[in-house]
């Protein structure tokens, strides 16, 4: 049986190793200067002022938080149906995150819960841009600016993705992005907090290592007077990293065809759905993610078949950390154990890709008929 995978990194191994020996040459794998081509590339792709890459996507919205001086007890509003990390990350910096349901035909954070959630406390908004969606961001970015509280965006799955002819991640004065291996670039593991600020791009520099405030001279008696911890990248990653980013032109109009194909293939109906990308305003489907009632009959259906997709995480709130009753959150609820990404790799053949919609449609057929 020819197996399909949900997503496979796609890695010129080649162009990579050429890059990786400069690093080892230099006999410094370690953050130099790799990371800062890496940075710099990365800063003048998305078009903004500062780069910093770390270790992964999870710590670069706790650095984010961070560096933007959250408080100990600062309540942080997150979606309920989003990836653990972004609650983890404002535990780690000492944060209380809250709950908020989310859109049930894009998945973002909705903003009428949003705004009823908005207390003396709240200090923080991480809206997700899920799967590689952000179209209400500048609704976020008005309430936010109305109520006097900062945004960090959680951009991990949107890296490239525009809206209205600007990078997610670029709207508000911090955003974070994640280079894991189902990500259109990866380096294994990583992520990178982007900033058109100074000041928090200095903290940023700080926090990531060791609170050291000198410039940094190998052999010098350096100064740390600020909190700080160990989160730097190194060259290897970075050189992986920028291998890929030789062909990023290559791989957008490779994901946008994926969708465009699923969108023209598979027979859509009430009980079934693409989840839908604004693709005229820049959206970049990462992955094709859909509703189906019969989502768990579908994945084994598909699974059987040698078809590997992946459902989406619980809804925080179903999580026994975050705990609590679907009262206030009627969006998630219907959308729990109905989600699910379709396969969206890099390295996905138009045949394979044929053969996954006519599964489907034969699915669709039998079980709503």
């Amino acid at each position: 049986m020819n197996k399909i995978s949900f997503s496979n990194p796609r890695i010129n191994t080649k162009n990579t190793l050429s890059i990786i020996k400069k690093a080892l040459k230099k006999s410094f794998p370690n953050e130099g200067d790799q990371t800062i081509e890496f940075e710099k590339k990365l800063k003048k792709l998305l078009k903004v002022k500062y780069v910093v890459a770390t270790n992964s996507g999870t710590v670069a919205l706790f650095l984010a938080l961070k560096a933007n001086d959250i408080k100990k007890g600062d309540e942080v509003l997150v979606p309920n149906i989003t990836f653990p990390a972004t609650a983890n990350a404002v535990l780690m910096a000492g944060g209380k995150p809250v709950l908020v349901d989310v859109d049930p035909m894009n998945l973002l954070i909705n903003e009428k819960s949003l705004l009823k959630n908005i207390n003396r406390k709240t200090k923080f908004v991480i809206p997700v841009h899920i799967s590689g969606r952000g179209s209400n961001i500048k609704k976020i970015l008005k309430i936010c600016k109305n109520k006097n509280l900062k945004i960090i965006e959680d951009a991990a799955e949107a890296l490239f993705s525009k809206f209205e002819n600007k990078y997610l991640g670029s709207f508000s004065n911090t955003g974070c992005f994640s280079f894991a291996p189902n990500k259109i670039i990866t380096t294994g593991q990583g992520g990178a907090v982007v900033t058109n600020k100074k000041k928090i791009y200095l903290n940023l520099l700080k926090l990531k290592d060791q609170g050291r405030t000198a410039s940094r001279v190998i052999g010098q008696e350096d100064d740390y007077n600020k909190e700080g911890y160990n989160f730097k990248f190194t060259n290897l990653q970075s050189s992986l990293g920028i291998s890929q980013l030789t062909d990023i032109n290559w791989r957008k109009k490779k994901l946008i065809k994926i969708h465009k194909f699923y969108i023209k293939n598979i027979n859509q109906n009430s009980n079934f759905r693409l989840i839908k990308f604004r693709l005229a305003e820049g959206e970049l489907p990462l992955w094709t993610d859909v509703f189906c009632s019969k989502r768990k009959k579908l994945f084994i259906f598909l699974k059987k078949r040698g078809i590997t997709c992946r459902v989406f995480w619980k809804p925080l709130n179903k999580c026994s950390l975050f705990k609590k009753s679907f009262a206030n959150f009627p969006n998630s609820k219907k959308l729990q154990q109905k989600l699910m990404w379709l396969p969206s790799s890099l390295t996905l053949s138009l045949k394979k890709q044929k053969r996954i919609c006519n599964l489907i449609n034969s699915f669709l057929e039998k079980n709503y008929n």
